[in-house]
């Protein structure tokens, strides 16, 4: 791989694994005084007994922020060696992309995704560290959402864990699923301007429109993290953030890779295609199933139906909970809150991130976009 991430100590323990360790309780903490609410839930087991077969975290991906909470919340739990993969839009970030590769980042290129032959490269590569001991977070929607709604699953480095588990038939290889859901992500305010770079530095755009993409792309998520990290310094709170986690699940589990083999293919990357659509739709199936629901997801859901009125907003928050809880959501928040604080919790959160206004007891939008953001996660699954 190229870095110095190798060096390992008589107990297996890696270097970055050192590292991390060093700054967890720190990040921990900042977290709980940056976010106004923080949970990491999930199901008691045993991480040193999981970490007996090679592991692999999937996890959603709604922010920059989401490397830092999961992994050090899963080495708090008991994990160790938790190397992730990070775009090289992340990496190459003067301070922070240095920052990163020290605690075990590995950077993805973001224009290789659709290049087979790097992905199968970087695949053997991940399939090393795996045999090595590392574990490996993943995000395999392939990129932060900039929608709200949940992301296809993409093959990407999740073909690791099947062509691992291909090759060792009668053992384990564990996917551990994460869910992180906010109800204000950082990253949120600056996806407009990060969208605009991300078109503009498409490939068959020219040099120069192709730089000032670049500028636009790296500048969002600089703008968007400066006052994240400064935000105890002046007082500032992002809202809640909740990170549920599932149990531990083996690849062999969730599909029959000998019977969905595709036969005469030109390499094992390629046999494990049909297996790697049924892999992926059961991560997404826990995804949807783990993402929390929150109050401003059900306001911008009722907003985006076309309601604007608090009063009746408290009925379809009411519906809502019903529907979603049938459809097997996570409601753990919701469940507590009679609609009326439902509505006034999702009112506060917006108006916080001016994304609305109250004018003559009805709510005005002032941001669009981030009213179909929060609402697609219970109107677009």
């Amino acid at each position: 791989m190229g870095d110095k991430t190798k060096k390992t100590d008589a107990a297996g323990v890696k270097s970055y694994h050192d590292e991390v360790a060093k700054v967890t309780d720190g990040i921990i903490a900042f977290f709980k005084k940056t976010f106004s609410e923080v949970r990491f839930e999930g199901p008691p087991f045993d991480p040193a007994e999981v970490q007996r077969s090679p592991v692999m975290f999937v996890g959603t991906h709604r922010s920059h922020a989401d490397y830092f909470f999961i992994g050090s919340n899963f080495l708090k739990l008991g994990f160790r060696n938790i190397r992730f993969a990070a775009g090289d839009n992340l990496t190459k970030l003067p301070w922070i992309g240095p920052r990163f590769l020290k605690f075990g980042a590995f950077a993805v290129a973001r224009d290789g995704g659709f290049d087979r032959n790097y992905v199968r490269k970087l695949c053997d590569q991940v399939i090393k560290m795996l045999k090595e001991g590392d574990s490996i977070l993943v995000f395999p929607e392939g990129g932060r959402s900039y929608s709200g709604s949940m992301l296809e699953i993409k093959g990407g480095i999740l073909n690791a864990a099947l062509m691992l588990q291909a090759a060792t038939p009668d053992s384990d290889v564990f996917l551990v699923p994460a869910a992180i859901s906010y109800d204000c992500l950082p990253d949120l305010p600056y996806f407009p301007l990060l969208l605009k770079g991300k078109n503009m530095r498409k490939r068959p755009n020219g040099f120069f429109k192709r730089t000032l993409g670049s500028i636009y792309y790296f500048g969002a998520d600089i703008m968007a993290f400066l006052p994240f990290l400064f935000a105890r310094r002046f007082g500032r709170k992002y809202g809640a953030l909740y990170m549920d986690y599932g149990m531990p699940v083996s690849v062999r589990s969730l599909v029959d890779l000998e019977a969905n083999r595709v036969q005469n293919a030109r390499d094992e990357f390629a046999a494990h295609r049909a297996s790697l659509d049924i892999v992926g739709e059961q991560i997404r199936k826990m995804f949807t199933a783990a993402y929390r629901i929150l109050p401003i997801h059900i306001i911008s859901a009722g907003i985006k139906s076309g309601e604007t009125d608090p009063a009746k907003l408290e009925a379809y928050a009411a519906e809502m909970k019903v529907s979603l809880k049938k459809d097997g959501r996570n409601c753990k928040t919701i469940d507590t809150l009679p609609p009326q604080e439902i509505i006034e919790k999702g009112i506060a959160q917006l108006r916080k991130l001016k994304a609305v206004k109250i004018k003559n007891k009805k709510i005005l939008v002032r941001k669009t976009y981030i009213i179909d953001y929060f609402a697609a996660t219970v109107l677009h699954v």
